[in-house]
């Protein structure tokens, strides 16, 4: 079992609930919430459903900072216990998943004096709520030391500065390797399967299912159901009582990404304080790229569509020009990304002021729900929802999942194994390290695809990303589309800056013969991609050449 399995498989066995045994759990989302919840009660012993209205991780689970962190700028909210649970949880997370949640190191400079025991005092702080377990204590450093490590800071222009440390991973693949140890514990889990009514009772839920894809319309019968849809809570919410009444105040936050030779970050990350907007700026180098991010601000739109608008886009390159003395234009930009944070309405005020814990409550009788919350909290929030069920008796009170590996124990052992096999396609170490980190202990069965296929080429020119890639994931991942692949599978509508459907559209191409498409379905799939990319960027895409359809020589 090396994924998660054909996805017809398992819309016939959530169908089959009707007539046979109900579910324990049904979970009602599938982004990082959701994906805890699945593998918490899997691992309890529960038999779990779990299904996700659009794609795994398509909402603000793949739109994040890229960050598992204690949250630095809490302190300013006094958010002393939230602090220290995501301190623990982080590193929690590095040894549940060496291979995803990655140490980095921050540089945080300082222009004036007046700062610098302000935010050391803070640093201190943030220690401190660590119980002083961090990666490292921070330390002050001179300015020729803050230059070194972030070669964009201007020369002579700040006072040194401080290093702490933090983790960045994957967020997509935290939730597929959520998704994928709860399967092993028994879950099914299937996408593009959106509920479209709820019927709460007591030990009997019914939930009305429509498989997107097909229009086909089935029910599932479970004994519990948890809602776990993130910003989109509400609306679910209301499918099962009319009354229901909004608990959220979404958040937009947007990002911008660049190439690193545009951005020039290697191995350490800055946090830039903006003092005229209060806020902070990360710059991270993640993948083959760099992020800067993230705004904050209200947001009363569509909550399917959250785009990028260019005061977005101006915000995010004036304040990164000041702090870096650049030049930077939108035409550096290599891609951008908006996301909705699910912030629990609990006062008036700027979101920013929100908090990020979480809440677990009552929708309907035998129906509940959780919301708000973090990415790096995700594990204790999917533990409070389990536990919450546990109380009605029939699934154990206790979690396990602070015991259970996501992916890979021993990242440098397969790095190791895998390069063995990948030196025989002449695939090379920047492919072997992306294999390791997206897939763990299963990058392996991704070689096995790469050699029955005798194809080492990459999936997008100039990226890491192997071809195999597409044809695993379409039996193994349960990708339906290719938004589902180069969004989030792989992460190219990020990186790259045709969004991985440039010249030769080769991406496309294999997802095309692992799905055997037809030439009429790989062209609509190209054109709704494309717009789904250009909606989010605020921007076209710009030069791509003209619709093709690529033959087998191009496809290798």
């Amino acid at each position: 079992m090396s994924g998660l399995g054909p996805r017809d498989i398992a819309l016939e066995k959530l169908a089959a609930t009707v007539t046979s045994e109900p579910l324990d759990v049904l979970v009602v989302g599938g982004g990082i919430t959701g994906a805890g919840i699945a593998l918490d009660a899997a691992s309890r012993g529960a038999t779990v459903g779990l299904v996700e209205g659009r794609d795994f991780a398509s909402g603000t689970s793949s739109k994040s900072s890229k960050l598992v962190h204690g949250g630095l700028r809490y302190l300013e909210q006094r958010e002393f216990g939230l602090m220290r649970e995501a301190c623990t949880e982080r590193d929690l997370l590095r040894r549940l998943a060496p291979h995803l949640v990655e140490p980095i190191p921050f540089v945080l400079p300082v222009s004036q004096r007046s700062t610098r025991a302000k935010l050391g005092v803070g640093l201190w702080a943030y220690d401190a709520l660590a119980s002083f377990r961090n990666m490292k204590i921070h330390k002050h450093i001179d300015p020729s030391e803050a230059e070194e490590l972030v070669p964009p800071l201007p020369k002579g222009k700040v006072r040194g500065g401080y290093l702490f440390y933090d983790c960045k991973n994957d967020d997509v693949r935290l939730v597929m390797e959520n998704l994928v140890q709860a399967r092993r514990y028994g879950a099914t889990v299937v996408n593009h399967a959106a509920v479209r009514h709820l019927d709460g009772k007591e030990g009997d839920c019914r939930a009305l299912i429509e498989d997107t894809p097909t229009a086909t319309v089935f029910e599932v019968r479970a004994r519990r159901v948890v809602v776990a849809a993130g910003v989109w809570a509400d609306r679910v919410e209301g499918l099962a009582r009319a009354d229901a009444r909004p608990r959220l105040r979404p958040s937009k936050g947007i990002h911008l990404v660049f190439d690193r030779t545009t951005l020039p970050l290697q191995d350490a990350a800055a946090f830039i304080p903006d003092a005229d907007r209060e806020r902070m700026l990360f710059v991270i180098p993640w993948l083959d790229a760099v992020i800067v991010g993230t705004t904050d601000e209200t947001y009363e739109g569509d909550l399917d569509t959250p785009s990028v608008t260019d005061p977005d886009r101006d915000y995010v390159l004036s304040s990164l020009n000041s702090a870096f003395a650049l030049e930077l234009t939108a035409t550096d930009i290599v891609g951008a990304y908006a996301g909705l944070r699910p912030l629990i309405a609990s006062k008036q005020g700027a979101t920013a002021d929100l908090s990020r814990r979480h809440s677990v409550y009552d929708i309907a009788p035998g129906i509940i729900g959780i919301t708000g919350g973090k990415l790096t909290t995700y594990r204790r929030m999917a533990a409070d929802a389990v536990d919450r069920l546990s109380q009605d008796g029939g699934i154990s009170s206790r979690s396990r999942t602070r015991w259970i590996r996501l992916g890979s124990h021993d990242p440098e052992t397969l790095t190791r194994a895998v390069e063995r096999r990948a030196a025989r396609l002449g695939i090379g170490r920047d492919s072997v390290e992306s294999l390791v980190r997206c897939y763990g202990d299963r990058s392996l069965a991704v070689i096995d695809v790469a050699e029955k296929s005798d194809n080492p080429l990459p999936l997008v020119e100039g990226h890491p990303p192997l071809a195999a890639e597409a044809a695993y994931c379409a039996q193994e991942e349960m990708v339906v589309d290719l938004d589902d692949l180069l969004a989030r599978r792989t992460r190219m509508a990020l990186v790259d800056r045709a969004a991985g459907i440039g010249t030769g559209r080769r991406a496309s191409a294999y997802l095309a013969d692992a799905l055997a498409w037809s030439a009429d379905e790989h062209d609509r799939q190209i054109l709704a991609y494309r717009a789904e990319v250009e909606q989010e960027r605020g921007r076209p895409l710009g030069e791509t050449p003209p619709l093709e359809r690529p033959t087998r020589t191009q496809t290798g």
